[in-house]
């Protein structure tokens, strides 16, 4: 699927309620307002729906930017959003003290052209907050059965945006395309049960039993409290950016 196609899917997609950040990346999004200097007034890069802005304008002044009209519409009962592409945002040179793009960039083909925009239109120092799925385990392998058996580009744990678009992300390819115009400060992976999982009908029974449960609880919160190797292979990969 081209770049072209695939901005194209989003922008007349007629599905909003789909367009949604999971709940644990909006306990991040949180724990990065408050744990960091974040400025305003602050840019939430593909809102979707809008989800992201109440928590945001409860800091500084918000504005989403969407490429989905209907998402936007949505979006709008919620706060000031932009319909526009995060490669070609509408807004003047360092127009903004903060970012925010949360499952975003896997939709795209090219997400260092949206993080050199972004770029252009942060502060310098301004900081970032960048969460995306990550496919470096073993959820990356079951992802790579089925979109080779389907023909798409689309499998996701969470069975969302079926017939969409959802690139083979990691954590590292994220970080490549951002490296060029930021530095990182923290990374960190959410949900790493399905990452252990890969949502195997044979794991996921095994995780579902008493002694499997027990494993689950002691691992988990030992992997959640990581920012070494380790955080480069949960489920989702959050970071924490500061523009050059």
């Amino acid at each position: 699927m081209s770049d072209a196609t695939a901005a194209a899917h989003y922008r007349d997609r007629q599905d909003p309620d789909s367009q949604t950040s999971p709940d644990e990346v909006r306990r991040g999004l949180l724990r990065f307002l408050e744990e960091w200097p974040v400025e305003g007034p602050l840019l939430d890069v593909g809102s979707g729906v809008g989800g992201n802005l109440p928590l945001l304008a409860q800091a500084h002044a918000a504005v989403g930017a969407e490429i989905s009209q209907s998402a936007a519409r949505e979006a709008k009962s919620r706060g000031t959003v932009v319909v526009a592409d995060g490669a070609h945002l509408p807004f003047a040179a360092a127009s903004f003290g903060g970012a925010v793009c949360t499952e975003v960039l896997e939709h795209v083909d090219e997400p260092a052209a949206v993080f050199a925009e972004m770029a252009r239109v942060l502060r310098p120092g301004a900081y970032a907050y960048v969460t995306t799925p990550n496919y470096a385990n073993l959820a990356g392998l079951h992802k790579l059965i089925a979109d080779r058996r389907s023909g798409r580009h689309d499998w996701n744990p969470w069975g969302a945006h079926h017939g969409g678009y959802e690139a083979f992300m990691t954590g590292r390819r994220l970080w490549r395309a951002a490296a060029p115009h930021f530095e990182m400060v923290r990374r960190r992976g959410l949900d790493y049960g399905q990452a252990l999982t890969g949502r195997f009908a044979l794991t996921d029974r095994l995780v579902s039993t008493t002694p499997g449960q027990a494993v689950l609880r002691r691992l988990l919160p030992r992997l959640y409290a990581q920012e070494g190797m380790l955080a480069w292979h949960g489920m989702h990969i959050e970071l924490v950016l500061r523009r050059r």
